[in-house]
């Protein structure tokens, strides 16, 4: 079990190269290139998930999938969250393994994700190309200082952080555009 130290920032996709650049800049090197990840989450017929705030999510890419299990801490500015997770090799047995203990499919999410770390791997920064959206994450498992201060150093105000995760985030989007809501982010169908 860890916790996760999270800031979240919505940022112009436009400006990712300028980002990369810069985190180049101070010795962040990217550990994943921009890759297409698939997430799903999951909850129970007895909404357990959704009553307890915490999140069972199976993600997969080309890289492997994961397993995770998080639930929020506090959060005002700064995203905290207990986060269990394990990597799987077979993402449709652990599905079917999900689903005999009767969780199933209730949200699900598309993205093209982009990974660097910091020299010493404290630091993980994230860019996160959703269809409606672009974010940049700064997340570590020690200091909410040191994400600060390299929110800073990349010219991100901290006040405009975000603590909600993507699927809420998206469901605020088609609120705003008129659109009823939609379970299922695809880069195909997110605007329909």
């Amino acid at each position: 079990m860890s916790v996760e130290i999270e800031l979240k920032f919505e940022i112009q996709k436009e400006r990712i190269p300028s980002y990369l650049e810069r985190l180049a800049k101070i010795d962040f090197a990217v550990t994943t290139r921009r890759t297409l990840e698939k997430t799903v989450m999951f909850d129970n017929q007895e909404k357990l998930m959704q009553l307890t705030n915490g999140r069972v999510r199976l993600r997969v890419s080309k890289q492997g999938g994961d397993l995770s299990y998080k639930k929020p801490l506090g959060q005002k500015t700064i995203k905290k969250e207990v986060e269990h997770e394990i990597t799987v090799s077979n993402a449709q047995t652990t599905k079917e393994i999900l689903n005999k203990m009767g969780f199933r499919p209730t949200t699900s999410y598309e993205r093209y994700r982009t990974t660097l770390k910091n020299q010493e791997g404290s630091l993980k920064v994230t860019i996160d190309e959703f269809p409606f959206a672009t974010f940049i994450e700064i997340e570590t498992s020690r200091s909410e200082t040191a994400i600060r201060k390299l929110a800073k150093l990349l010219g991100l105000k901290l006040g405009q952080s975000l603590t909600q995760p993507c699927d809420t985030l998206f469901r605020k989007w088609r609120e705003a555009h008129g659109l009823p809501p939609k379970p299922h982010l695809r880069f195909n169908s997110y605007d329909k």
